[in-house]
């Protein structure tokens, strides 16, 4: 069976359709983003107020003992923090933090 001159020009015309190249002036390369500057985040007085809680809740916890409410926690991380200037909310966050995650790891067994 012979095909048609006719149908292997129209195949030919549209597999060479796909081949132009880009119009000049027109880039294919990504869009450059633009630069921001943002202020950095301070998270030392987070983790250190987490180091601390994270000590002195597996001090204080005991197998099987029941995890503190979280304003228990707030409270004592607020004692903690009287007195010293560079304890700050955030801070007393972190221990609250990591305060529960020392308490739960010794309940838990996890230790």
């Amino acid at each position: 069976m012979k095909t048609p001159v006719c149908t292997l020009l129209l195949a030919a015309a549209l597999l060479s359709a796909g081949c132009k190249e880009p119009p000049r002036g027109e880039t294919t390369a990504p869009a450059q983003k633009p630069v921001v500057n943002v202020a950095p985040v301070l998270t030392k007085p987070f983790e250190a107020g987490y180091d601390a809680g994270y000590e002195l809740g597996k001090q204080q916890a005991t197998p099987k003992a029941r995890i503190p409410e979280p304003e228990d926690v707030e409270r004592l991380a607020r004692e903690q923090s009287e007195g010293h200037a560079d304890r700050t909310e955030r801070w007393q966050r972190g221990f609250v933090s990591g305060y529960t995650d020392g308490f739960r790891n010794v309940v838990t067994g996890k230790k």
